[in-house]
């Protein structure tokens, strides 16, 4: 890891990113709490919808806040990606920020199984009114426990530090 990390710091981009870092490190902080703040909320939304709650909202409609999340997990993605980039021994030396990693792709692939499956067309179908299956259920507290370990592995980084 140790190789790798070495060729992105020396890139001409992390070298950039490096020497900008004084400024754009406090405006990527800025442009990842609103993106992170925009997964959690929206997506969180329909997550508890599909836990059972708020019924007095069809599950079309919470659903309708997803843009709005994959929105602000592409904020994250760039920032983080950008993080890495200024400081790549900080992240990649990082088992905290493996975890987190481990959770954005349980994230993904929930919502993966959950679009390529017929949970979200019958989810989409769910009225005001209506409980959720057992399956949808299952898919909205995985993605909220996922999601809220991102958060959390996610703020103890500098806490943590950067060995395994």
């Amino acid at each position: 890891m140790h190789e790798v990390i070495a060729w992105i710091a020396a890139t001409p981009v992390s070298r950039l990113l490096q020497d900008w870092s004084i400024w754009l490190s406090p405006l990527l902080e800025i442009v990842h709490f609103i993106g992170l703040t925009l997964v959690i909320g929206c997506a969180g939304v329909v997550d508890l919808r599909l836990l059972g709650f708020m019924r007095g909202v069809p599950v079309a409609v919470a659903m309708q806040l997803v843009p709005w999340a994959i929105a602000g997990f592409v904020m994250n993605l760039v920032s983080g990606l950008l993080f890495i980039g200024i400081d790549p021994s900080l992240y990649l030396n990082s088992a905290t920020w493996w975890g987190k990693v481990a959770f954005l792709v349980i994230a993904g692939t929930n919502v993966l199984v959950f679009e390529r499956s017929t949970l979200a067309t019958r989810a989409r179908l769910v009225a005001a009114g209506s409980d959720t299956t057992t399956g949808m259920k299952l898919v909205g507290a995985t993605s909220l426990v996922a999601w809220f370990m991102v958060l959390v592995l996610g703020r103890m980084l500098p806490y943590l530090g950067t060995a395994y």
